[in-house]
């Protein structure tokens, strides 16, 4: 008996360990790309977000955008959620939102309400950005890598 009670904790660290393997497989299979933006801004937030994806269709469009020259690349357009999705981020800041995985595209041009900074402009009114215009595509944005 004394035995069965200590292989107790042992039986639990397991299951954990399996449901966080479990948990990473989900994650598996995305792609993240960094967007950056064109000319300089005041705040350092502001110069790149990070984005994913998992369509086949999508991946292709973005890394054909990569093989263009920057200034031939097209706008960064996708619908908001909220928080970070664990992964949209600029170095250590952590954004308040990120793009609907699969569910953003280039465009060549959008309306001025989707224009924006991600930080200066998202963050400090992320009420507004996710409720109201509910997408984001700054007209200085572009595909700048592949992150992985």
């Amino acid at each position: 008996m004394k035995h069965l009670k200590a292989l107790v904790p042992l039986l639990v660290i397991c299951s954990l360990i399996a449901s966080c393997k479990k948990e990473n497989k989900t994650e598996t299979g995305y792609v993240y790309y960094e967007v950056g933006f064109d000319g300089t801004t005041p705040d350092w937030r502001d110069t790149s977000f990070i984005i994913r994806t998992k369509n086949p269709q999508l991946i292709q469009q973005a890394e054909n955008q990569l093989a263009l020259p920057v200034a031939q690349r097209k706008l960064v357009f996708g619908n908001l959620l909220p928080g970070s999705g664990g992964y949209n981020k600029n170095a250590s800041y952590e954004f308040k939102w990120h793009f609907k995985e699969d569910d953003w595209s280039f465009v060549q041009m959008t309306v001025e309400i989707y224009d924006g900074r991600p930080y200066s402009d998202l963050d400090l009114d992320i009420d507004y950005w996710l409720n109201t215009v509910k997408r984001f595509a700054s007209w200085g944005s572009y595909l700048r890598r592949r992150i992985n």
